[in-house]
């Protein structure tokens, strides 16, 4: 029973690692931020990619310090969709990556632990932003900052997620 309780933490950790390393590869190779000027910050709740702002560090909780660090790389906001969603895009091919080589490999266990654990964070992760977000007044997270740019890129993103999560659970 342990050894299940830690494969399912340290699956946890990976995804969240990977989302948050979508962004920030996004972030420096797509939008071109230099690395003085973005950060993981991994070790407060919630995690995310801090952008500096001056002097300061800008966290997505100050949605619109953070959209102003952002716009000093990009004035246009052109990537900042991609920017938003690169963090459920690469969580979506972890989960793709991780739950395949569970169902490949014979071990259930860890392909349905992934897909839950993924799951399971993006829900919280929905629902926390959507109450910061009515609380603040203003976007505090990926989805309601992706919402807010691109209701598109919101529902795309959203749909690709269900489907290939729910597929890929049915393979189980």
């Amino acid at each position: 029973m342990f050894t299940g309780l830690l494969v399912f933490f340290l699956l946890g950790v990976v995804v969240v690692l990977v989302h948050k390393l979508g962004h920030y590869a996004v972030g420096r190779w797509v939008v071109g931020i230099p690395p003085e000027a973005i950060r993981l910050v991994l070790l407060s709740l919630p995690q995310y990619v801090a952008l500096r702002d001056g002097d300061q560090w800008a966290s997505p909780l100050t949605f619109e310090a953070y959209l102003g660090a952002y716009r000093q790389h990009d004035p246009d906001s052109r990537y900042l969709s991609v920017f938003l969603s690169a963090g459920l895009v690469a969580q979506i091919a972890c989960v793709c990556v991780v739950g395949g080589f569970g169902l490949a490999a014979g071990v259930p266990f860890v392909g349905q632990s992934v897909i839950l654990i993924s799951g399971m964070l993006t829900g919280f992760h929905l629902f926390s932003d959507l109450g910061s977000t009515l609380h603040v007044g203003s976007p505090s997270g990926d989805f309601s900052a992706l919402f807010e740019h691109s209701p598109q890129s919101a529902l795309a993103a959203s749909v690709a997620f269900v489907i290939t999560h729910g597929l890929l659970y049915a393979q189980f």
